[in-house]
């Protein structure tokens, strides 16, 4: 992961981090060692955003004064605010608050698409169509979110798109999905996406399959299914499908030639996830059926895929598009 080498602006120690709305991952990385001081915190451990990441400075990159964050939020210029986490932000603010000589921001799924050219073949997992033909790769998956970017090649180099795509209106086919949606309806009104395929989504179907009113953490569904037990095996079933459904509609959207899966909601599913529901859904497409077909889904087995993506940024493997401030 550090052996390309990296462009002369990124030298020098830097914090990468990928900031979720429950979790932030941590690591330092220069261009000589990659990454390394790996480190995990939640984010409800503390009050707010700059505590969080000077939290990790003083443990692991006291020298450091360069950092690159991945945040799940749509990246810009002026206040940032997180999609699924009451903490806001400017990049100019959090850089001196942090007193860093330069910060740079991206989108999480930016950092998770950059990922993608840094896996080995062990890492991922075929889920149907056939091989990868040269062209536009999906990356997306469930979280606390919704997330979702495309991998281009421009000019014989991989550029990252970004995209809030887990925000469309989302249109699920299957019965359970369909009754899920009109619970989700009554609460919200409007139903993106995301409000189904993240993990309160997962929840939801749950509650749907059992015909409970009462909503169980996801952690305890994915749990449940693991063990077997019927209903919430129906409610990943559908959950499966419905993001199937999704990729397949971004597939299309995108002409991908290859759509990679990730998120801690798959990870927590582990064995419950049905990735013959979930390829239905993808090729489920009527008069594209056919087209899907060819394309090959991966689920991705790598837990550090967005610090990976993050090295491969600074080392200038890939580009994206990046907030940077810097000091004076």
């Amino acid at each position: 992961m550090g052996s390309t080498p990296a462009p002369r602006e990124n030298e020098g120690e830097w914090i990468v981090a990928d900031i979720g709305g429950t979790h932030a991952r941590f690591a330092r990385w220069t261009a000589a060692a990659g990454l390394d001081a790996l480190a995990r915190h939640d984010n409800d451990d503390f009050a707010d955003l700059a505590a969080l990441i000077d939290r990790y400075r003083r443990d692991a990159a006291p020298a450091a004064r360069q950092a690159l964050l991945a945040f799940a939020l749509p990246v810009g210029t002026g206040e940032m605010r997180m999609t699924n986490r009451d903490w806001s932000f400017t990049a100019d603010g959090l850089r001196a608050a942090l007193g860093l000589s330069r910060l740079r921001v991206v989108n999480d799924f930016v950092a998770a698409a950059a990922g993608i050219g840094g896996l080995a073949p062990h890492e991922r997992t075929h889920i149907g169509g056939g091989a990868q033909a040269r062209g536009t790769t999906l990356v997306l998956g469930p979280g606390t979110g919704l997330g979702a970017a495309a991998i281009a090649l421009v000019d014989g180099g991989e550029h990252v798109v970004a995209s809030e795509a887990g925000h469309m209106s989302a249109a699920p086919a299957g019965a359970l999905a369909q009754a899920a949606y009109e619970r989700a309806r009554q609460r919200f009104g409007r139903v993106s996406w995301e409000r189904l395929l993240c993990g309160e989504g997962l929840a939801l179907f749950d509650a749907t399959a059992r015909g409970a009113d009462e909503v169980r953490p996801p952690a305890v569904v994915a749990a449940a299914a693991q063990a077997g037990e019927e209903a919430a095996l129906r409610a990943a079933s559908a959950f499966s499908r419905a993001l199937g459904e999704f990729a397949g509609d971004l597939a299309l959207a995108f002409g991908a030639t290859g759509v990679y899966l990730t998120g801690g909601v798959l990870q927590g599913l582990g064995s419950a996830f049905d990735a013959p529901a979930l390829r239905a859904g993808f090729e489920d497409k009527g008069r594209f059926s056919a087209l899907l077909h060819q394309v090959p889904c991966f689920r991705v087995d790598a837990d550090d895929l967005a610090l990976r993506g993050l090295a491969r940024l600074l080392a200038g493997a890939v580009s994206a598009p990046i907030v940077a401030v810097e000091s004076g």
